[in-house]
């Protein structure tokens, strides 16, 4: 038996994920065994999503991807292992996908001599990873407090915060404007929730007119391919799609992991899994996680 944890993506839930991935899952050996985790924070729906699947609540893992945040991200996952894996292999769509590279990444760089939490993993339209600690990734907090996609290499994002930090008079002005709500970016698909959580975080300080922001408690790490010389080192599956605005950070979170144990699948579709419907999709898909796990079973 193989026991994969399934990690949805922001503004969705377990149950959405588990719909979502059943014509791929459809495909795959019948003793497989999926554990659908549902993320710990409620935010609002994924673009479309309440659409598609009205009334329910919607989920995420984080709101802003803080080092205190992305640290309590994976005491969840952590504790989650401990009490209902172990499992064999993660499986994850977008932030899903990205919190379990993360994960992943944090081992390799602080217990290397130790076993990995899985001995695979899947990743879908996955983002790059995050850091819960100072001495892995490079701070990006100017651009995530503001909502900002985060670009795919280190020299861009460094142009951007530049462009950023040139608009306030100091980092802690920068937040108390961005809880107002002011000059919000468009943050690729995840933006709308994001604002969501953060104005409703700090609107009740803001009324009040209290500011005991420390910018020191939003500093948020991306972990960049070209600086950062960490690597995932179990095998991975790849799921990229041609028409995914966020494409390129499936790609960076792709040179995050060991080339001779990857493989990798682009689909034509955009940041979504393909529907039932398109059958050639689906098995080259199936394809990929097959032969991911089956490497495990060889090299783990």
């Amino acid at each position: 038996m193989v026991k994969i944890l399934m990690v949805h993506g922001f503004g969705v839930n377990a149950a959405i994920f588990e719909a979502q991935t059943a014509p791929v899952r459809a495909l795959l050996p019948s003793h497989w065994e999926y554990y659908f985790l549902q993320g710990p924070l409620e935010c609002g729906p994924a673009p479309g999503i309440d659409k598609i699947y009205p009334g329910q609540s919607y989920n995420c893992w984080f709101h802003l991807p803080s080092l205190i945040e992305i640290q309590s991200v994976y005491d969840f996952l952590e504790e989650v292992i401990e009490e209902e894996g172990p499992f064999d292999v993660a499986w994850g769509f977008s932030a899903g996908a990205t919190i379990i590279g993360s994960l992943l990444l944090r081992y390799a760089h602080e217990t290397p001599h130790l076993p990995p939490p899985f001995r695979a993993a899947i990743f879908m339209n996955s983002q790059m990873p995050w850091s819960a600690t100072e001495d892995l990734g490079k701070d990006v907090g100017p651009l995530a407090i503001r909502l900002q996609s985060i670009p795919p290499t280190e020299a861009e994002a460094d142009r951007a915060i530049a462009r950023e930090l040139e608009k306030h008079k100091s980092k802690e002005d920068m937040l108390d404007d961005a809880a107002r709500g002011a000059h919000w970016e468009d943050g690729g698909l995840i933006a709308p929730m994001m604002r969501h959580a953060y104005k409703n975080t700090h609107a009740q300080d803001l009324e009040k007119g209290v500011s005991h922001h420390k910018y020191s408690d939003y500093r948020a790490h991306r972990i960049f391919p070209e600086v950062d010389k960490v690597r995932v080192t179990v095998p991975t599956g790849h799921i990229l799609a041609e028409r995914d605005p966020l494409r390129e950070l499936g790609e960076g979170m792709m040179k995050m992991c060991e080339p001779s144990l990857r493989l990798s699948f682009k689909h034509g579709f955009g940041h979504e899994i393909p529907p039932a419907r398109s059958t050639r999709d689906l098995v080259k898909i199936k394809e990929v996680i097959e032969k991911t796990v089956m490497r495990s079973e060889l090299v783990c």
